[in-house]
């Protein structure tokens, strides 16, 4: 049985008789898995701890009978009546102990004979997929170098035209986007018009054009939220008066 890295992939374009093989495998992996989980309390394990010479094993339902069968014994014994047949009791729970062994030893056998089977049939067909599959990368590599030539004509165009409303926005001042070369890029992703045809506040930022000193107007949206200009106060009275002339004398002047 192959002892794979990584597990046949899903979308592996076996054959109708692989795929019949990996159903089976699958199958008998998964009766494995619930035979084990309805029947856990059958299992035997290794209850021994760290130090012990000898292991000590231990079965949960065999367990819970031995001490239904200890409270069964304390009340013969209270009423005066004979004990109850132990073998007879715990028989039923350790055959049943026996039986979890021997079945999940043979649907494991099971399992690795269906899984054998699914590995060779896997095995068999390599060659071949894989010749498809080369075939087949070869081609989308030629899409995608079409498309990857098709984005860049395109980015260029993008960068040519963002040149351009530059130059008109800043009245020939610059020919360039704000960001051509930034190191964290340009953000030409950003550009974006809103329905008069400008372009809109939150692209202005995201392009840096806000930080052009000088443009003109018709070209960009304004600010929706434009900043509030105070009127200074030639005559400021303040509204508190924390400090106090108290033991400063005549020179007061605070």
């Amino acid at each position: 049985m192959a002892d794979y890295i990584v597990e046949p992939p899903r979308d592996l374009p076996l054959s109708t008789k692989v795929k019949a093989l990996r159903k089976e495998y699958e199958d008998a992996k998964a009766k494995l898995s619930t035979y084990k989980q309805e029947n856990a309390r059958y299992r035997t394990r290794d209850v021994s701890q760290v130090g012990e010479i000898k292991a000590r094993y231990s079965t949960p339902a065999l367990e819970d009978a031995k001490a239904e069968l200890k409270q069964m014994e304390i009340a013969a014994v209270k009423e005066g009546k004979a004990l109850p047949d132990k073998e007879a009791f715990l028989g039923t729970v350790k055959a049943l102990a026996e039986e979890y062994d021997r079945t999940v030893s043979a649907l494991e056998v099971l399992m690795a004979r269906a899984r054998k089977a699914f590995d060779d049939g896997v095995k068999e067909e390599l060659v071949p997929m894989g010749r498809k599959e080369a075939a087949k990368a070869a081609q989308a590599r030629d899409v995608w170098e079409k498309a990857y030539k098709a984005a860049m004509a395109a980015r260029e165009t993008l960068e040519k035209h963002a040149g351009l409303f530059s130059y008109c926005v800043t009245a020939g001042g610059m020919d360039v986007h704000p960001r051509h070369g930034h190191s964290q890029g340009d953000r030409l992703e950003c550009w974006e018009l809103n329905e008069e045809g400008l372009l809109t506040w939150e692209a202005s930022q995201e392009l840096d054009y806000d930080q052009i000193p000088e443009k003109i107007d018709g070209l960009i949206e304004p600010d929706p939220n434009p900043p509030v200009i105070e009127e200074f106060n030639y005559n400021p009275k303040p509204r508190y008066f924390i400090a106090s002339s108290d033991g400063y004398g005549d020179n007061w002047e605070h």
